[in-house]
């Protein structure tokens, strides 16, 4: 089911790029009526949620966005990446509503929620944290240089030292783009086996 939804995507992103917006959205509620029965954990029914939020947005339809992005919390998350990108969605939207304060607030309530299996990623969700702080005139706060520095400390480096800790944190994702996380280089250890020792 979920490579059946991958491909509906499609039809509905063709819908997007022309801006036939209730289209996308009939051609999503279609799918998901006839594949209802098979949603047995609940992961279409996220999907299909977190893409209408997705619609709405793009469609400029705000305030139907965030009563959606409401409904998507509602349902829960894979993990704390699935909460995390909900939250800059969220936030997106609150933006658009003119609501900085708000978004500040949502993406960090997202951000709250940590989990030490998924500090590689923590990095790539950085840049908004500071975007979000600076839009309403204030620093990043303070209390995030642990959450940063756990982001750095699973790919082996330090963070930054900047002039601030928004700067450091710009700074440690665009470092670490690329680079392999604590996950990939035990992986990769693993599979080595020890072969790039001289051989006897």
């Amino acid at each position: 089911m979920q490579e059946e939804f991958e491909y509906k995507c499609l039809d509905i992103d063709k819908f997007m790029n022309e801006e036939r917006y209730d289209e996308a959205l009939a051609c999503l509620d279609a799918f998901e009526q006839a594949n209802h029965s098979r949603d047995h954990d609940g992961w279409l029914a996220r999907s299909v949620a977190s893409e209408r939020e997705h619609i709405l947005h793009e469609a400029g339809r705000y305030e139907e966005a965030l009563q959606v992005s409401e409904a998507v919390a509602q349902l829960g998350f894979e993990n704390v990446t699935y909460r995390w990108s909900h939250g800059g969605s969220k936030a997106r939207i609150l933006q658009a509503l003119g609501k900085d304060r708000e978004a500040l607030t949502a993406y960090e309530e997202a951000f709250h929620h940590q989990d030490p299996r998924y500090a590689s990623a923590i990095p790539y969700y950085l840049p908004m944290l500071v975007e979000l702080s600076e839009n309403v005139g204030l620093p990043v706060d303070e209390t995030w240089r642990s959450v940063a520095e756990a982001g750095a400390e699973d790919f082996a480096v330090e963070l930054p030292v900047r002039d601030s800790l928004g700067e450091s944190m710009r700074a440690l994702a665009e470092m670490t783009q690329g680079m392999p996380s604590k996950r990939e280089r035990e992986w990769k250890a693993k599979q080595g086996g020890g072969t790039d020792r001289d051989e006897p």
